[in-house]
């Protein structure tokens, strides 16, 4: 897979009207039949997981009439949604974080 776009911001407007920022990264086989798009930065405004999702099916919703079909028009599309899961510590310095399908 080849990285064809990175850390794109795109603006959104989630399921309460209010707008909202996020992040992501397209992901393409070299033939172009499979894509991944991974979604960062919803976990901002999102407190549960199921949260998370709606946030990230408005997300997608917005990008599937932007951009992506201008960038992957006929790939299978998989989403990964990354959610930070705790803060760096002395004990362990690096962020952790995990990602989520949407199904």
């Amino acid at each position: 897979m080849r990285l064809i776009r990175q850390a794109h911001e795109f603006e959104y407007r989630d399921a309460a009207g209010i707008d909202r920022f996020g992040q992501a990264d397209v992901w393409q086989t070299g033939s172009g039949e499979r894509a991944v798009l991974v979604l960062r930065g919803l976990d901002r405004c999102a407190g549960s997981d199921v949260m998370l999702q709606a946030q990230a099916r408005e997300a997608l919703g917005y990008l599937a009439h932007s951009w992506l079909p201008f960038l992957v028009p006929d790939a299978q599309l998989d989403v990964l949604i990354l959610r930070r899961t705790g803060a760096p510590s002395e004990d362990s310095p690096a962020l952790k974080v995990r990602a989520l399908l949407l199904a």
